[in-house]
């Protein structure tokens, strides 16, 4: 099966931090939910369209919607076009976090932390209750580990020299 190197990092990353069983919640191009077995196993996920992605989809696909920036709104109800953009954003994807953060407790049917990660972890985790950790960095943390223990193998001088000149 294929799964994206970021996703796996994440989980690998994620897992080392804070243990499992546990949901990795990526706020990127795609926001994606991958849920990690207490051992570390990886176990499959869910991808959905990420928030920058549907603000621009919004924008392009309705002529007269404006390109707008996601922040947390003071309302739900917007009184006008941007206000209301932005609370359909902020609060769907809110929405969209804790339901599916639900319904993959409830298939998994054991609790599961949530580590949020991606750029807008800290901002969406201000809406929701259901995050229980934000690391921002989770991806690198990934790639860091990764890279501890599968070290870049050393070759001597003489071995360099040897594969210059072949």
């Amino acid at each position: 099966a294929e799964v994206g190197a970021d996703r796996l990092l994440n989980a690998l990353a994620a897992h080392q931090a804070y243990s499992g069983p546990l949901i990795v919640v990526d706020f990127g191009t795609a926001t994606t939910f991958d849920v990690v077995e207490a051992d570390g196993a990886y176990l499959g996920g869910v991808i959905a369209p990420g928030i920058n992605l549907s603000l621009e989809a919004l924008h392009k696909a309705a002529a007269r919607l404006p390109r707008i920036g996601i922040g947390r709104p003071q309302a739900v109800i917007g009184r006008s076009t941007i206000p209301a953009m932005q609370s359909g954003i902020y609060w769907g994807y809110v929405g969209m976090i804790e339901g599916l953060v639900a319904r993959i407790q409830a298939e998994y049917d054991n609790p599961l932390k949530v580590i949020a990660t991606g750029g807008l972890a800290p901002l969406l985790a201000e809406g929701t209750t259901v995050i229980g950790v934000i690391a921002p960095e989770l991806t690198l943390d990934g790639l860091r580990l990764l890279a501890e223990r599968n070290p870049a193998p050393t070759l001597s001088r003489d071995r360099i020299r040897a594969l210059e000149s072949d």
